[in-house]
């Protein structure tokens, strides 16, 4: 029978495994840490019955794969939205309501904001979610900055829109492809508004992997890291040889860089982008932002970059601001041995009263995290088109998993769909 090494136990890892398993075949996962889920990570840091995600976070409406995959393992939803209070901007020191701004600004906020989305969904509906190369070719040449600088929006503006990119591709305008900004806003329209981010996973994003691993049994190693892959199979850090007749690279692909590839991977693989940064988690004793009707969100101009409630739907007085740290200053602050103090601090300004109430805290850098060396994917310009295909094929009897090689990229969605369909490549390469 043949035997296929699957290297990482993040949710593409388990899923082609899992795959793999239900087709009959002898397959080995390996993974470099002591933990299964790779970029998936649940939080419970001294937060009691309430946790918050270090890494991917939300679920949409049309990621039915997370959906069955929950279904399966008895996960259930809960609502990711407040349904109370107003989100906050944090400018030049003042914070207030983006009403409040509008109004300052005598409507020109709102309507630069309203030009912002015309300009995005007039290049989202030519794209196709699946296949952003069909037609978009040419959207892959500017950066998000230059579609900024067309508009000429007002400097309050500017901070939101870019904010919200720093957000969503957790690096800065100008190093995202346009094409993958209008990629991202065509799965957004088709997901529709009330789907867009309305979930998460009760319990923990972390039980998706930890059922998969459950089911797996003694084909996940934990603590195993793989330093060189070739022809005939796997090195890892101990020396030992692991032969395959197919190798399955399920990690990011900043550390899978740094094995020994033979041969070679080309570089429009290697070169793809990744974003930067990471999370604080601080709990606080009572959700006083809800005192001052608020829902916990700001978006701001400092370093820190946003904050949001991540235990909106968790029991309990108590709640968990996240700040979401990134692109490249965010990266900086994070590394930082004095982060949590610093983020504490801003968590102050927004809802004065919370530095005396915080307590149990977390810190969660991926950047120089060294199993994965960045958040996710984020496509350059020109990347796109240079790399689509390349992330989609076997290279001799290596096969790549993983979200930065499908459609729902950045996403718990793409890392499942990519396993399922690295499994289906794999069975291929078996069987041509």
């Amino acid at each position: 029978m043949a035997r296929i090494v699957v290297v990482g136990a993040g949710l593409a890892g388990l899923a082609c495994a899992d795959a793999l398993r239900a087709a009959g075949q002898q397959v080995v996962v390996v993974e470099a840490r002591d933990r299964v889920g790779g970029r998936v990570w649940t939080r419970r840091d001294g937060f009691g019955a309430q946790f918050a995600e270090g890494g991917a976070e939300f679920v949409n409406a049309d990621h039915r794969e997370v959906l069955a995959l929950a279904a399966r393992l008895g996960v259930v939803t809960e609502p990711a939205r407040p349904t109370h209070g107003r989100a906050l901007v944090d400018a030049a020191g003042r914070i207030a309501p983006v009403d409040a701004w509008d109004e300052a600004s005598h409507g020109k906020l709102r309507a630069d904001l309203q030009a912002w989305d015309d300009a995005l969904d007039a290049h989202a509906t030519r794209i196709d979610p699946e296949d952003p190369l069909r037609s978009g070719v040419a959207l892959d040449r500017p950066s998000a900055a230059d579609q900024l600088a067309e508009l000429q929006l007002s400097a309050l503006a500017r901070l939101i829109v870019g904010r919200y990119l720093r957000t969503e591709f957790m690096v800065p305008p100008e190093e995202i492809s346009l094409l993958h900004l209008a990629w991202e806003r065509a799965r957004e329209l088709r997901c529709g508004t009330e789907g867009w981010e309305c979930y998460r996973l009760a319990g923990g994003n972390d039980q998706l992997a930890t059922g998969l691993a459950a089911a797996l049994g003694d084909v996940v190693s934990l603590g195993q890291p793989v330093v060189a892959i070739d022809p005939t199979g796997v090195r890892l850090g101990s020396g030992e040889q692991l032969r395959a007749d197919v190798v399955v690279a399920a990690v990011p692909l900043p550390a899978l860089a740094r094995m020994a590839v033979e041969p070679r991977l080309p570089a429009e693989v290697l070169d793809v982008g990744y974003g930067e940064g990471g999370k604080v988690s601080v709990q606080v004793a009572r959700r006083l932002w809800r005192d001052l009707h608020r829902n916990g969100s700001v978006v701001s101009d400092r370093a820190h970059g946003e904050l949001w409630e991540t235990s909106v739907a968790q029991p309990g007085d108590a709640g968990v601001i996240t700040a979401l740290l990134s692109s490249h200053d965010g990266a900086a602050l994070v590394a930082l041995p004095d982060v949590v103090e610093r983020v504490t601090a801003e968590i102050e300004r927004a809802f004065p009263g919370a530095a005396g109430l915080a307590g149990a805290s977390c810190v969660t850098d991926w950047s120089n995290d060294g199993w994965s060396l960045g958040t996710y994917a984020a496509f350059a310009p020109g990347q796109l088109t240079r790399s689509w295909a390349a992330l989609r094929r076997p290279h001799g009897n290596l096969v790549l998993a993983g979200e930065h090689t499908d459609a729902f990229a950045g996403y718990m969605e793409g890392a499942l769909r990519s396993g399922a369909r690295a499994a289906r490549m794999a069975l291929d390469l078996l069987d041509p």
